[in-house]
């Protein structure tokens, strides 16, 4: 960051001091904490199938590649 960018007076810069403090109050209900662990939950499940089929694809892949090369060579 420039000095040029700081001595700009249509730039505001917030000062944490002056905000009123809000620590008492959760940045998200249960309900919204629970919808996040669903859906954390959903997304891993989903990307173990995923990772499941590529690793199902890539041996079989492999097996096709080594039963294609040693046919070759014989």
């Amino acid at each position: 960051m420039s000095t040029s960018t700081l001595e700009r007076p249509e730039v505001e810069v917030a000062d944490p001091t002056l905000q009123p403090g809000r620590a008492s109050e959760p940045l998200f209900s249960h309900e919204e904490i629970r919808g996040f662990d669903s859906d954390d939950a959903e997304a891993g499940r989903r990307i173990g199938k995923i990772l499941t089929t590529l690793f199902v694809y890539t041996l079989i892949a492999m097996s096709i590649v080594i039963w294609w090369s040693l046919s070759v060579i014989n």
